[in-house]
């Protein structure tokens, strides 16, 4: 099934990261673009409001995004090079990729929550000329993590910190824009063409090293503007995520949507739930975006209650905020739900925030403008009937060009398709629907039973903050399934709770044959806290199932 491209508008500038912030700032100016609360300026345990507080317009992005591009070509990076981005949420962090690109560069958004060991291996995966990061963040010193791993790293030539020799480095280049470095960025932007590379996003894998996805310049910029439309985000946004800039969801979905409407980025490097508040009430945040548990840690706080958040419009029914006394949301409005992958730069399939919640729950949607995609037997690689499960295989205008280390043509087939390892199927309304990982599927007395299915149903059940689903080997029914629970604060529920709310919502084959329960914090998670260690927590599972303490 494909869906024909969106057609581009007469005389549209070119979709490229370099571009983005000169259109931005054509269309909206002095508009407020960015928010940041800078513990690099101050007490990070001091007041987060007062002269720590970072505004940058439409305009100010521009002009700084052109200040490293400046600083780049006068520190020798060359089109095609790479610079790295260890960067948390900050402005800092967009004028350093978009800079990149304004240079003919790649910008490299490397994870500010790796260790050395694994920052060495994305940092030689990568490759880099440069590497921008800064002083501290939170109890991470990447300046010095990069500094005891340049033996590592053959290319590279430099390292600027924020918080040490950025605005020195910056400044240097400012007093050099004289001699041909402004007419050296004019040109090498001007040749930057959509389909050039144009950024590396990491996958945040529990299980392997991170995979580094080389994607055009066009892909997240072409997603900025399918993301904006299908959050439904304008002018009058004023958007708050703590999700990280190097992640598909924090670059696209968050801040990218937000700034190519033209509303306002209010970021977040790190997660403190009364920092949080704090800052939706000041700010007058209308659309929160954050995981789920970040939102339950925020219903959980103390200071919940007696903060005002009366300018929250985004929030959908069944959400924490919905549910908070000052809250009156848009009706109109829900949470988007569709399919995607970093691969392809966040979604593939979406439904858009208008959708009624009905048809979000049946489905994750029609294809986004040009997207392809085939469902074909795993084994084989064979296609399979219309409407049949299969893997889905997909292609499209935002689709990765390749993984850094690997040859374009190792990574799709010969028809050009990505093998996601996703199981799912394509139904007569043309709507995708994914099923769950295909190495992921639990086999139990001869039956598949999705995990993802499961999880995402005991979402909707109050008593739970966190589920995770898993398969422990048994000798009978080769698999059982095993619900691993951990209870918002305050609440309430047994096993039986739990197998009760399911068995009205999924097959009875599906519901787990044991309800393992987890104290908050117990089940153990990435470094990122947002994905969960599947095989440390089966092994803890079988532990208990087998009598352990």
């Amino acid at each position: 099934m494909t869906t024909p491209p969106a057609a581009p508008a007469a005389g549209a500038p070119p979709l490229t990261l370099a571009h983005f912030p000169a259109e931005a700032a054509r269309r909206f100016g002095g508009r407020e673009a960015l928010v940041f609360d800078d513990p690099l300026t101050g007490d990070a345990a001091g007041d987060r409001s007062g002269d720590r507080t970072v505004r940058w317009t439409y305009d100010r992005l521009r002009d700084e995004s052109r200040r490293v591009a400046r600083a780049l070509v006068a520190d020798g990076v060359e089109p095609g090079m790479r610079v790295a981005i260890v960067l948390g949420n900050r402005p800092e962090a967009l004028a350093a990729l978009f800079g990149a690109a304004a240079a003919g560069a790649v910008g490299v958004l490397v994870s500010t929550f790796a260790p050395r060991p694994e920052l060495g291996r994305m940092l030689e995966l990568a490759e880099p000329r440069i590497v921008v990061t800064q002083r501290r963040l939170s109890t991470h010193r990447h300046a010095d993590d990069v500094a005891a791993l340049r033996d590592r790293l053959p290319t590279l030539a430099n390292v600027v910190a924020v918080g040490d020799d950025w605005d020195d480095w910056l400044a240097r280049a400012d007093e050099a824009a004289a001699d041909g470095l402004d007419a050296e960025v004019d040109e090498r932007t001007a040749l930057v063409e959509p389909d050039d590379d144009g950024l590396v996003i990491f996958s945040s894998g529990t299980t392997e090293t991170p995979k580094g996805m080389l994607h055009t310049q066009y892909a997240p910029v072409l997603q900025f503007h399918l993301q904006g439309r299908i959050f439904r985000r304008d002018t009058d946004t004023r958007m708050w995520t703590p999700l990280p800039v190097f992640w598909s969801a924090g670059l696209v979905s968050a801040i990218g949507a937000t700034l190519a409407t033209g509303g306002t980025s209010v970021l977040a490097e790190t997660f403190d739930p009364a920092a949080a508040l704090a800052l939706l009430a000041r700010e007058a945040v209308t659309e929160p975006y954050a995981l789920p548990h970040q939102n339950l840690a925020l219903a959980e706080h103390a200071d919940w209650g007696a903060t005002d958040l009366s300018s929250l419009r985004a929030v959908y029914g069944k959400s924490v905020y919905a549910r908070h006394p000052t809250v009156h949301g848009d009706p109109d409005w829900t949470m988007p739900v569709g399919y995607g992958l970093s691969e392809t730069c966040a979604f593939f399939s979406a439904h858009d925030a208008a959708t009624p919640r009905e048809r979000m729950r049946a489905s994750h949607g029609r294809l986004l403008p040009g997207n392809e995609v085939r469902v074909v037997d795993p084994a084989s690689g064979a296609p399979v009937r219309d409407g049949d499960e299969g893997e889905l295989t997909i292609k499209g205008p935002s689709l990765m060009r390749r993984y850094l280390g690997r040859a374009p043509a190792d990574c799709v087939d010969e028809r050009g398709f990505f093998h996601t390892g996703d199981l799912g199927h394509v139904d007569a309304a043309g709507e995708v629907h994914f099923a769950g990982r295909i190495g992921e599927m639990i086999k139990t007395a001869g039956a598949n039973v999705s995990p993802a299915e499961l999880e995402v149903a005991l979402r909707a059940f109050p008593p739970v903050k966190l589920a995770r689903i898993v398969g422990v080997p048994d000798p009978r029914l080769d698999e059982v399934v095993v619900a691993c629970v951990t209870l918002a604060a305050g609440a309430s529920a047994d096993a039986d709770d739990i197998k009760s709310f399911l068995r009205e919502r999924v097959s009875s084959y599906k519901v787990p044959r044991h309800v393992v329960f987890f104290d908050d914090g117990e089940i153990p998670m990435t470094s990122a806290g947002s994905k969960v260690k599947d095989r440390e927590l089966t092994a803890l599972v079988t532990a208990r199932l087998n009598g352990a303490p």
